[in-house]
């Protein structure tokens, strides 16, 4: 069993039900559905910091169910449920303090957050960042 989350810049913080149409647009691969922000690509190399991508000589300890997904505007994955626990929380505070949603699909909620840090403004974000990281 595996526990997603996906994350996303959007203000405001969007309602569940809004959240959840932005979710199956990011699921179907709908390019449209977020904007690039900086604080994405910001959270990415953070959580892949924290915890490394999904390999094959890692497969036994890796947290992740499948390979972290990413593109400009979100970053989405996929949490081995034996590791949820610890790694959840961890995933939250780390978008909470880029300023991003946090979105639970198993729930279809917007995960609470607070905002910790500096997010940058729709100015300060890029558009065009580096092409997806990993397989969608």
């Amino acid at each position: 069993m595996s526990f997603e989350l996906a994350f996303w810049h959007e203000r405001p913080t969007p309602s569940d039900d809004a959240a959840l149409a932005t979710y199956y647009r990011l699921t179907e691969e709908d390019g449209d559905a977020v904007r690039p922000h900086v604080a994405v690509s910001r959270f990415l190399t953070d959580l892949l910091t924290a915890f490394e991508d999904l390999t094959e000589e890692n497969a036994d300890s890796s947290p992740w169910a499948g390979p972290v997904c990413a593109t400009d505007g979100c970053v989405m994955v996929s949490i081995s449920g034996s590791r949820s626990v610890e790694v959840m929380p961890r995933l939250q505070q780390m978008a909470s303090r880029h300023g991003l949603v946090t979105f639970d699909p198993q729930n279809s909620r917007v995960v609470s957050q607070l905002r910790t840090a500096h997010t940058p403004t729709d100015a300060e974000a890029f558009e065009g960042a580096p092409a997806r990281h990993g397989p969608r």
